[in-house]
């Protein structure tokens, strides 16, 4: 076979395999199908601060909370939570962040340890704790709890 007929047939399978792969597959009816839905976050909650979340200095273990997160059912995308909190002065502590990946089920549930909730200003500052979810480049933020270092209570 001279190159030229090899060339003129490489062609003509190219051509046949791009077609074919331009073709839909389903029904009949040619109808491209729906975009799956975006990852969208519903909820947020996460358990309340007792004593056993505070570090050790003010009396607790450290203790991980229990965040839920309700979301579109994929399983797979991935979910950043960051926890923070925000004192009276204005400033800002960051107690570090995770990375997890969602739930097919819908419900992403996370047991991380934060940096523990260790408010020892004495009074000077007083702390309010916030959780930031972000997927799906949206975010929600709830508030975990209030921490008065005068008294040492969770509020």
């Amino acid at each position: 076979m001279s190159p030229r007929k090899l060339g003129g047939m490489l062609v003509s399978i190219c051509a046949a395999f791009a077609v074919s792969a331009c073709s839909t597959s389903g029904e009949s009816t040619g109808q491209a199908t729906a975009p799956a839905l975006p990852f969208a976050i519903d909820s947020v909650s996460i358990s309340p601060m007792t004593t056993a979340n505070l570090c050790s200095q003010l009396g607790g273990q450290g203790q991980a909370p229990t965040v839920t997160i309700k979301h579109t059912a994929a399983a797979g995308v991935p979910i950043r939570l960051s926890l923070q909190d925000k004192l009276s002065d204005g400033s800002t502590f960051n107690h570090r962040s995770t990375r997890v990946t969602s739930d097919g089920s819908g419900t992403t549930t996370v047991n991380h340890r934060f940096l523990p909730p260790c408010n020892t200003t004495g009074g000077r500052l007083n702390s309010n704790y916030q959780l930031t979810v972000e997927a799906g480049g949206k975010s929600r933020t709830v508030g975990w709890a209030r921490f008065n270092s005068a008294t040492r209570t969770i509020q």
